[in-house]
């Protein structure tokens, strides 16, 4: 038993506190002794408890591309498309027409040379022709018309005035009296013969006293492909008519009245004569005229966009010296069919006789005068089936 008295007792302090204290007191004591006082922080007048929550990095998003921009992009882009297309649809289709228009080398120079210049803007006049070739058929008995002796059985000259829609034909009839190169006298369609396309240009050029700036050539198997590919044209058939066809030797009748003529019909239309009594070739020319009034009235009635194809089933049909431009510049400028356009057509002097001093050859009379009253009303664009072009024949006495 220990006494109050004693020394060890005595020696602790009366008031003094445990001398044993908590661990995390000894250490946090340690720690505040040797570490500096830590600075505070000024977080302003923000509530502490939203700087003391962790802060994760973003990025800000991406505008959104607005609608427009993205359809004005596409627009581009579908342009670029079609403008690639429609250029390589566009030299396709040039090379297409330029090689189903284009004349053979030799006959394209020399028909070249015996036209005259363009003119830049207004009326020209261009010469269509069609050749009497059987084409290999042998239907011809007449050495005359076999193989390379061919005559221009049909040739029309016309004032094409693009600006004022105007279309003049004149027929030229092809017994037509005309000095040949050797001096002869014969008829006008033996030029072709003779010296090709260009001897028939000059020579029609020397009869009308005006220059012919553009040329076309048809011939029968190829009108006869026009006219099936345009599904047939209409015209009003004056009279009953039958003709053998120079192709395939089968005699067609065509019945009189307004109606549809295929290829073959119009064909025979084109070349039968002989229901017509006098004067025979000055009706079949009014027959042709009839024709190309047909073709061309069915070719511009076409909706603008087939047009390009139908140009292109003509050029099948046709040599020409024109080239796409022309050609398309032509179709266009006259497109929306017969109404929106002016069709004049008239037929050259015609009356004649047999000529015992050209070997007994049936020629028209010679009548410059006749010629040139009928040319000045042409080149005036007017109407000049009016004109009496056969008072004025130089009738020989012995007719």
């Amino acid at each position: 038993m220990t006494d109050n008295n004693s020394p060890l007792r005595s020696q602790r302090p009366k008031h003094a506190a445990p001398q044993s204290t908590p661990r995390q007191n000894i250490q946090k004591s340690g720690e505040a002794a040797s570490r500096p006082p830590r600075r505070q922080r000024d977080y302003g007048s923000a509530p502490i408890s939203s700087h003391l929550v962790p802060q994760t990095a973003t990025v800000a998003p991406k505008k959104k591309m607005r609608t427009w921009k993205k359809a004005l992009i596409g627009v581009g882009i579908f342009i670029v498309v079609l403008l690639g297309v429609g250029l390589a649809w566009g030299a396709w289709y040039s090379g297409q027409l330029n090689s189903r228009l284009a004349l053979d080398d030799d006959q394209a120079t020399e028909v070249g040379q015996a036209l005259a210049a363009a003119p830049s803007q207004g009326p020209f006049y261009m010469l269509v022709l069609g050749s009497d070739s059987r084409e290999g058929s042998g239907t011809s008995n007449n050495p005359a018309y076999q193989g390379d002796n061919e005559r221009s059985d049909v040739m029309i000259l016309m004032r094409i005035d693009p600006a004022n829609k105007e279309i003049t034909m004149v027929s030229i009839p092809r017994d037509t009296r005309y000095t040949l190169p050797d001096g002869k006298v014969g008829k006008i369609n033996e030029a072709y013969n003779i010296g090709g396309a260009a001897a028939s240009i000059k020579a029609v050029s020397d009869l009308t006293n005006v220059p012919i700036s553009h040329y076309a050539e048809i011939h029968f198997s190829e009108f006869e492909r026009l006219v099936d590919s345009l599904g047939g044209i209409e015209v009003n058939v004056p009279v009953e008519v039958s003709y053998i066809d120079a192709l395939t030797g089968e005699e067609v009748t065509l019945q009189p009245g307004k109606q549809t003529l295929d290829g073959q019909q119009a064909q025979i239309f084109a070349r039968a004569r002989h229901e017509y009594g006098d004067n025979q070739d000055k009706a079949r020319q009014s027959n042709v005229r009839a024709i190309m009034s047909a073709l061309i009235d069915k070719m511009l009635s076409q909706p603008f966009y087939k047009l390009p194809g139908t140009v292109l089933d003509a050029a099948e049909c046709l040599g020409t010296d024109m080239k796409t431009g022309d050609a398309l510049s032509l179709a266009f400028a006259f497109s929306g069919g017969s109404g929106k356009m002016t069709l004049y057509s008239a037929t050259g002097p015609s009356s004649g006789d047999i000529d015992e001093s050209a070997g007994g050859i049936w020629l028209c009379y010679e009548n410059p005068q006749g010629w040139a009253a009928l040319m000045a009303s042409v080149d005036a664009g007017k109407d000049p089936s009016d004109i009496d072009v056969e008072s004025t024949a130089i009738i020989p006495e012995e007719s």
